[in-house]
C-alpha cells in the first residue's frame, strides 16, 4: 500500500461514521413470557414482575449449498457467524453499525423504511438472500439509492456491500452489474467484485464459508469480526490520490467536531442577534450572513486538523516517486538534461533549486502536465478553476461582483463573436434592489488571449462539457469598459433564467449568459488592478531624466 493509499484509509477511518447492516437474521424470535396478576391486588400496589431470560448468543448456522454449486441464494453448512461481531468490529472502530431485520415481503421504493434507514447512511451492508429470494430485494434497493444519490441527492456519497454466503460472488457482481444497466444508471466494473455508478462503489463480500472457489474465497471473503476493516478500505478507495483524501480529511474533522462549531452558536445570542439584524435593516438581513459565520468556524476547524508539514512532505514526495516521472528539460547552455532531474527536483524542491539550470517558462512546463496529466484530461485547468472560481451548488445565479457572462458581438477583425466579461457592480449595490426596476450594470471585458502581454489570468469551466477556457484582465478602460442595464427580481437581485443547462441574464438590449462566480479575492484583484488604472496621472517631465530614473540611459 502506498503512502497515498495508507493516507486516504486514514481519512476514511476518520470520516465514515453511520453503517447500516440489512439481513433477515439478526434476531431470535423469543417468546412472551406470562406473568399471572392478582387482580384482588389495590391498583396502585399491585406491581407485576417478570423473571429476567438468560441472555444468549445464538450462532446462525447456514444451510448447504446447491449440489450443483450454483447461485440460488442458499448458504453454506457449518459456516457460524452473528451480527454481534459485525457490531464489534466497528465499534473498535469508533463507528456505529445499526442492524435492522426487514419482515417477509418488505418494500424498497423511496417511501419505505428501509430505504430512509439507508439513504442517510454511509455505508449499507445488504444480505443477498431475504427470505428466500435470493437478490430480488438487494437489486431493488440498490438501485434505489443509486438512482437516488444521482438525481434527487444528487452525489451523496454512499458505499453498498453485499454480504452474503452465496457461494459464486463472481455472479451476484454480475447481476447487479446488469441490473442497473437496464434501469438506464452509468455503471462501471473495477474487477470481478467491485462496481462503480456515479458517487456509489458497491462491492461484493462474501462470509466465510466452505463451498466457495478458492480464488473467491482469498479476494473476497471477510470475516465478521474483520470486516469493519475491509470497508473502511473499500471507501477509501472511492478517493484516493492526495486532493479527494485531503477533502475528505479536511470534512471528518468538521464532522468530529460539529459540538464545537453548534457551541459558538447559542441561544442565549438570540437577542443580541435580533437587535444587530434590526440596526441594518433594511440594507442588509443578518440572516444572510450566517452562512459566513458557519464557514469560517468550519474553516477553522479543518485549518487547526490540518496534517502537519513533515507529513504533508512525506505524502507528496512518495506519491511524486510513484509518479515514474520522465519529463526532460534543455537547460540554458543548450544541453539536454537526463529524464526526470530536474523535474523532480522542482516538484520536491521548488523553482530555486533548478532556475539557474532550466527556463521555467510556460512551454517547459507545459511538458511536465503533459506527462502529469496524460491519463486525466484537463486535470492543470481544472485545478486552476478550483482555485479562482466558486462552486456552485444551488439551481439559483444572480448577477453580482465577480460573475463571469459570455455573450456574442462581431468585432471587427475577428471572427470569433463570442465575448467574455466580468461585473464590477460592488457587491453592497447588487443586493436590495426593488423588483421590476432597471439598474446599470457595469462589465470589464476579458480576452481570450493576452498575446504575450502583462496581464492577469483566470481559468473558468465553461457549462455543459464545452471543457475549460483561460481568460485574462488586461487593457484600457476606454476599450474595456461597457454598461448594461438588467431588471432586479423579487429576490432583490438580478436573477438569471434557467435555460435548461444555461443560465441567461436578460437585459434591455443585452442578454449575456452566466459562466462562473469567482471567489472574492480573484475578483477583487482585477477590480484592484482597474481602479489603478484609472488612477494613473500623466505627467511633463524631461525626458532625459525620466529614461534616465527608469536605467534606459
Amino acid at each position: 500500500m502506498t503512502t497515498a493509499q495508507e493516507f486516504a484509509v486514514t481519512a476514511a477511518r476518520k470520516y465514515l461514521q453511520s453503517i447500516v447492516f440489512v439481513d433477515d437474521e439478526i434476531y431470535v424470535p423469543v417468546p412472551a413470557q406470562e406473568v399471572a396478576v392478582d387482580l384482588g391486588t389495590p391498583a396502585a400496589a399491585m406491581r407485576v414482575y417478570a423473571k429476567p431470560m438468560e441472555p444468549k448468543v445464538v450462532e446462525r448456522v447456514a444451510q448447504a449449498p446447491a449440489a450443483d454449486g450454483g447461485d440460488d441464494g442458499a448458504k453454506d453448512a457449518g459456516a457460524l457467524y452473528h451480527p454481534k461481531h459485525m457490531v464489534e468490529s466497528f465499534a473498535r472502530q469508533r463507528m456505529v453499525c445499526a442492524l435492522y431485520e426487514p419482515a417477509k415481503g418488505f418494500k424498497t421504493d423511496p417511501a419505505s423504511e428501509i430505504f430512509l434507514l439507508c439513504e442517510r447512511a454511509d455505508v449499507v451492508i445488504l444480505d443477498w438472500d431475504f427470505h428466500g429470494e435470493p437478490g430480488t430485494k438487494v437489486l431493488d434497493l440498490i438501485t434505489n439509492l443509486v438512482s437516488a444519490a444521482q438525481t434527487t441527492v444528487p452525489h451523496h456519497v454512499r458505499l453498498c456491500a453485499v454480504y452474503t454466503s452465496t457461494p459464486n460472488l463472481v455472479h451476484v457482481a454480475s447481476q447487479i452489474f446488469d441490473h442497473l444497466g437496464k434501469q438506464n444508471l452509468a455503471v462501471d466494473a473495477e474487477g470481478d467484485y467491485n462496481l462503480n455508478a456515479g458517487s456509489s462503489r458497491i462491492v461484493v463480500l462474501g462470509k466465510p464459508s466452505t463451498g466457495r472457489p478458492t480464488d473467491q474465497k482469498a479476494a473476497a471473503e471477510v470475516a465478521e469480526a474483520d470486516l469493519a476493516e475491509r470497508i473502511i478500505s473499500e471507501f477509501a478507495k472511492m478517493h484516493e490520490g492526495i486532493l479527494p483524501s485531503m477533502a475528505m480529511y479536511g470534512l471528518a474533522s468538521v464532522r468530529t467536531n460539529t459540538k464545537k462549531i453548534l457551541d459558538k452558536f447559542r441561544r442565549e445570542m438570540d437577542g443580541a442577534f435580533l437587535a444587530h439584524r434590526g440596526l441594518i435593516l433594511p440594507g442588509d438581513d443578518a440572516f444572510e450572513q450566517i452562512p459566513e459565520l458557519l464557514a469560517e468556524e468550519a474553516l477553522a476547524v479543518m485549518i487547526d486538523n490540518r496534517i502537519g508539514h513533515v507529513e504533508a512532505t512525506k505524502l507528496a514526495e512518495k506519491a511524486i516517486d510513484a509518479m515514474g516521472i520522465k519529463t526532460a528539460w534543455d537547460t540554458k547552455n543548450g544541453t539536454a538534461s537526463a529524464p526526470g532531474v530536474y523535474a523532480i527536483k522542482l516538484l520536491k524542491e521548488g523553482p530555486e533549486k533548478v532556475k539557474k539550470k532550466v527556463d521555467l517558462n510556460p512551454e517547459v512546463l507545459k511538458l511536465l502536465h503533459d506527462e502529469m496529466d496524460k491519463d486525466h484530461g484537463s486535470a492543470m485547468e481544472r485545478l486552476a478553476a478550483l482555485y479562482a472560481s466558486r462552486t456552485q451548488y444551488g439551481e439559483e445565479r444572480t448577477l453580482e461582483f465577480g460573475t463571469v457572462v459570455r455573450y456574442r458581438a462581431p468585432v471587427e477583425g475577428s471572427e470569433d463573436p463570442v465575448r467574455y466579461a466580468i461585473c464590477l457592480m460592488p457587491l453592497c449595490d447588487c443586493v436590495r434592489l426593488k423588483n421590476g426596476e432597471a439598474y446599470q450594470f457595469p462589465f470589464w471585458e476579458l480576452r481570450t488571449d493576452n498575446k504575450s502581454a502583462q496581464s492577469k489570468g483566470l481559468v473558468v469551466e465553461l457549462p455543459a462539457t464545452e471543457g475549460f477556457i483561460e481568460l485574462f484582465s488586461m487593457g484600457k478602460p476606454r476599450d474595456q469598459l461597457w454598461l448594461a442595464d438588467f431588471k432586479a427580481g423579487a429576490a432583490g437581485m438580478v436573477a438569471a433564467v434557467n435555460n435548461g443547462a444555461d443560465f441567461q441574464f436578460n437585459g434591455e438590449g443585452k442578454q449575456v449568459q452566466w459562466i462562473a462566480q469567482l471567489k472574492p479575492a480573484h475578483a477583487q484583484r482585477i477590480a484592484q488592478d482597474i481602479g489603478t488604472s484609472f488612477a494613473r496621472v500623466g505627467v511633463i517631465e524631461a525626458e532625459w531624466l525620466r529614461l534616465k530614473a527608469d536605467r534606459q540611459s
